[in-house]
């Protein structure tokens, strides 16, 4: 096996969902939240990891952004969220940088909802990340006024 392909292996975890078959290799420009304060790996956990491998208390175990990496194509979107989240205290960090196929798979959250019938409004996109990926290497810290 080259080693391109054992690079782009899923978490043995991801066997618990079914991944949106629209999900794809793809760069969008997105923010990401950094709850360290910099572009870092504990900065770029994917949820289930965040929450020490557990679902979400409202959450269930077959939902693919259980396992995502949570991303936002829209700058205000990102500011509204870590405004919502007590873990993020202000000045908040956030991050710029493009969802690298060398990554992982990703879809915006309104594309995957859509085709379910479900409506969704937002650039939250779902970014479901390859074994030992450092997706935090794509992004750089930006600098904005609040």
């Amino acid at each position: 096996m080259d080693k391109e392909k054992a690079e782009k292996i899923f978490p043995s975890y991801f066997k618990n969902f079914s991944m949106p078959k629209w999900a794809r290799e793809q760069e969008l420009e997105v923010y990401r939240a950094c709850a360290t304060g910099k572009a870092d790996s504990k900065s770029f956990l994917n949820s289930y990891e965040e929450n020490g491998f557990k679902i979400s208390v409202n959450g269930r175990s077959d939902d693919p952004q259980e396992y995502s990496l949570s991303t936002y194509m829209k700058f205000k979107d990102v500011k509204r969220f870590m405004a919502m989240d007590s873990r993020y205290g202000v000045p908040f960090v956030i991050a710029k940088g493009v969802t690298s196929p060398a990554h992982g798979i990703c879809l915006e959250t309104k594309e995957w909802k859509r085709y379910l019938g479900q409506k969704y409004r937002g650039s939250h996109v779902d970014w479901w990340l390859y074994t030992n990926a450092k997706p935090w290497q794509e992004f750089e810290v930006i600098e904005y006024e609040y």
